[in-house]
């Protein structure tokens, strides 16, 4: 069997064989060359070709001609027109979850020069919060630049004064959006945990100096409690930031003390 030759060898042959008559390296006509390189191409044989390129990267350039290949006729949308995203989340019991994140990112999605992996360029995001019932619905404008769709579900994280979105759950919906508008998209969200501990840690920031701590410092680590006895109305509470060596502990929601300590890193 022929040894396998990288891509890139092909189309050097390839352009050889383009580039002159077999056998006189006379000029050839401008028609020629295509003729040539189409003959040289259509003479390898099979296993020739296996040889040379991986089945599966055959493959994945014949999906990439196909997408390529597709009309602009047979885009569903005008341009600026409205694209509707809706649906519900839920946890795998069928109980909806209010308070995800919902996010279409689109982007350009394009074959990279290196290896042949897909690299996405411009990305864009809009998104919304699910209701009390877990719905969501969020529009976005056609542009017909724009080829790949993702649809993410998490919760937003603040650590510091940087947010970012903690995805928990990701679907390709290209295909769906492409079948027309509204694209609906159930989610089931398998790790509730972190979205009810997001919302009952905001619900629970109501003195200026939490909202001045939660600004500066984010979401804490951790979260402590404490009654005393005989003074059920009195509750300490303590955020632990162990990055950043501090608890700051809070006596009925005002600011009574701040400790350090040697910061604690996760392994």
């Amino acid at each position: 069997m022929s040894p396998r030759l990288h891509p890139r060898q092909l189309l050097r042959r390839l352009r050889r064989a383009g580039g002159t008559t077999a056998g006189t390296g006379a000029a050839m006509s401008p028609s020629a060359p295509a003729t040539a390189a189409a003959a040289a191409a259509t003479s390898l044989s099979m296993e020739a070709i296996a040889s040379i390129v991986p089945i599966t990267t055959l493959a994945f350039l014949a999906a990439l001609a196909a997408v390529a290949a597709r009309p602009a006729a047979a885009m569903p949308y005008n341009e600026n027109e409205r694209v509707q995203f809706t649906g519900v989340v839920n946890d795998p019991a069928g109980r909806p979850v209010p308070g995800v994140q919902v996010v279409v990112e689109v982007a350009r999605r394009r074959l990279g020069q290196r290896l042949l992996r897909r690299a996405d360029k411009d990305v864009r995001r809009v998104g919304a919060s699910t209701d009390a019932q877990g719905a969501y619905s969020i529009e976005w404008p056609w542009d017909s630049y724009f080829n790949h769709f993702q649809l993410l579900a998490g919760v937003t994280v603040r650590h510091g004064r940087e947010e970012h979105l903690e995805v928990l759950e990701s679907e390709d919906v290209t295909e769906r959006v492409l079948a027309g508008s509204p694209v609906v998209s159930p989610i089931v969200l398998h790790d509730r945990r972190l979205v009810d501990r997001m919302r009952d840690f905001l619900a629970s920031v109501q003195s200026a100096d939490q909202r001045r701590i939660y600004d500066e410092m984010g979401v804490p680590d951790d979260v402590k409690r404490v009654s005393y006895a005989g003074r059920e109305r009195e509750t300490e509470v303590s955020w632990w930031y162990f990055e950043a060596g501090s608890v700051y502990r809070f006596r009925d929601g005002r600011l009574d003390q701040v400790e350090r300590f040697d910061p604690v890193h996760p392994f």
